[in-house]
């Protein structure tokens, strides 16, 4: 792939085996940190290493590794709400379903990015599957994820502001963020995808109101 052919691995900067060593570190430091949680939250946390270990291959085995990646990505919601209750509880799974859905639409315009090389090598992706219905596919995702803060807002029983502040995430997303969007220009995926580190700091403050004011 043109775009990634400069990253460490795929140029040979860092070889196969230097790369597993430095995860196998990262891993055993990300373990020792976990031990300090409850048990309930060291069980769970282990049940996601199949996960991000698998992923990798997604994209060779499914037109949904973006789907994949949601759910992999978005696991520590669950384990912060784990560690600091020491149970589960239908807030952070529905919180986790609407999570899926951001990183559905987010990773799906950054794989535009790499589109027709993913194509000539045989690869798969929401990109591709839904090439020629993007925006169509962008705005369910984001329905849902918006559909879903909602849900969260009246099960956390957060105040008004809460409500009348998500005009300004549906703004960037609608108006902004799919606007912009150019599934045939790299550069401009590459824009709309960063815009939302933006948005989940509009919905984290948007959170922050809707809780203590």
């Amino acid at each position: 792939v043109l775009r990634t052919k400069n990253r460490p691995i795929a140029s040979g900067k860092i070889t196969v085996k230097v790369a597993i060593l430095y995860s196998c570190i990262l891993c055993l430091l990300a373990l020792l940190v976990l031990l300090n949680f409850n048990y309930f939250t060291i069980i769970l946390a282990l049940g996601s290493m199949p996960l991000a270990f698998t992923y990798p291959l997604m994209k060779r085995l499914t037109y949904w590794p973006q789907l994949f990646l949601g759910i992999t990505f978005n696991y520590g919601l669950i384990l912060g709400w784990t560690a600091v209750y020491g149970k589960i509880d239908f807030i952070p799974l529905i919180f986790y379903i609407g999570a899926i859905f951001w990183t559905l639409g987010y990773d799906t315009i950054y794989g535009y990015q790499d589109i027709k090389d993913d194509e000539i090598i045989g690869l798969k992706s929401t990109s591709i599957k839904f090439k020629n219905k993007a925006k169509q596919f962008l705005i369910t995702c984001y329905l849902v994820l918006i559909l879903i803060l909602i849900i969260i807002g009246y099960m956390m029983s957060f105040s008004k502001y809460y409500y009348f502040f998500l005009i300004i995430p549906f703004i960037h997303l609608f108006i902004y963020q799919i606007k912009i969007f150019d599934h045939n220009s790299p550069e401009n995926c590459l824009k709309a995808f960063k815009s939302n580190n933006l948005f989940g700091l509009i919905v984290l403050f948007n959170i922050l109101i809707g809780k203590f004011i």
